[in-house]
């Protein structure tokens, strides 16, 4: 190995030694601000709040290795993705350490122990993010892309979880005072956000090693619709030939499920449009699972005719959907669903948008 192949490993391995060790203080002081919550430990508090300085002058240095790193190397393709991916995850460590002192001053506003039925979720809710965190930056620093797309996917069960921990937190609005209130919301939104810059991580390895700039998020979308109609059907089927890559399409009736109609079976084929698994969901069986859709897209009427509220991560709207009534026409009900899936897709998926 030459001089300068061993300068370079030498810089390299220093960078990712200090990364490692910057995650390492970021997740101490995690824990410590989870610590605090339940002891309300002032010196420990303010001592995480401190510490924070520490953090960001390590970050800035951070930032400042990789560039130099850049400058003085040269590096081809493979370590220029990583150093770029490093300077991304050294911002998202040093946003968590941020979370952490925010957590501690939160933590401090308590005027006595957190409710019994809120500090059991919020530790529970707290370990899994750090446990993510942990994993992550572990796959970050062996490399390990499939590692990181599985912490991918358990990031995205704690957004689920937060759906029915902010419902109970809504319930007990006349046992909460405010105070107790706005800093239980707090805490629960900055564990989530962990679990959200631990999934930025994973990203950003998947990108050092395989190359690939971000996983496109897919989109799960529920069409409203009445039964005997097929124009939810018809969207599905719309949906799913032009964007699958980018989300997931479903339908969903009240007060029962719907198969293809003879007559939208043979539109279908006109078009060119699959009717494989297009029969409707029962909407009321699905009362459990609504939450994790992202966007209700109402096409026959008002989407609060069909449920009574939107979770909260999910999106809904209503459209206006041409050859609907007094006479079904198909062929409008066909280019005005396809155009609004059009500006749909455009808005959510963005440059990860391709039509097959």
């Amino acid at each position: 190995m030459s001089y300068l192949e061993q300068r370079l490993e030498a810089d390299l391995k220093a960078i990712r030694q200090w990364v490692w060790d910057l995650g390492e203080a970021v997740e101490t002081a995690i824990g410590d601000a989870k610590k605090i919550l339940v002891l309300r430990d002032e010196d420990l508090a303010y001592a995480t709040v401190l510490g924070d300085h520490a953090i960001n002058r390590d970050s800035r240095e951070c930032d400042r290795m990789c560039h130099r790193f850049i400058a003085r190397h040269l590096p081809g393709a493979g370590h220029l993705r990583e150093m770029a991916s490093t300077i991304r995850v050294n911002v998202s460590l040093e946003r968590i350490g941020d979370y952490a002192v925010t957590i501690a001053r939160e933590g401090l506003q308590l005027g006595g122990p957190l409710p019994e039925a809120f500090a059991v979720e919020m530790d529970a809710v707290a370990d899994e993010s750090l446990h993510i965190l942990r994993q992550s930056r572990e796959a970050f620093r062996d490399g390990n892309a499939e590692a990181a797309m599985a912490m991918m996917k358990m990031s995205r069960q704690v957004q689920g979880k937060m759906d029915r921990i902010y419902d109970d937190l809504a319930a007990a609005d006349d046992e909460l005072d405010g105070k107790t209130m706005l800093v239980i919301f707090v805490v629960f939104s900055l564990f989530k956000r962990v679990a959200d810059q631990a999934k930025n991580i994973c990203d950003q390895t998947v990108y050092a090693v395989r190359g690939v700039a971000k996983v496109p998020k897919i989109h799960r979308v529920l069409f409203l619709d009445q039964p005997d109609s097929g124009a939810g059907q018809l969207a599905v089927a719309i949906g799913r030939k032009n964007y699958s890559e980018v989300a997931e399409f479903a339908s969903a009736t009240p007060g029962r499920s719907d198969l293809v109609s003879a007559e939208l079976g043979a539109f279908l084929a006109d078009r060119g449009l699959s009717d494989e698994d297009l029969a409707t969901e029962q909407l009321e069986a699905m009362k459990h699972d609504i939450a994790d859709f992202n966007l209700l897209v109402c096409i026959n009427g008002h989407y609060r005719d069909y449920v009574q509220e939107a979770p909260f991560h999910t999106s809904a709207m209503n459209w206006e959907v041409e050859g609907m009534a007094p006479a079904v026409d198909r062929t409008a009900q066909y280019r005005s669903l396809g155009s609004q899936l059009d500006e749909l897709m455009e808005l959510v998926a963005g440059e990860h948008l391709s039509r097959d």
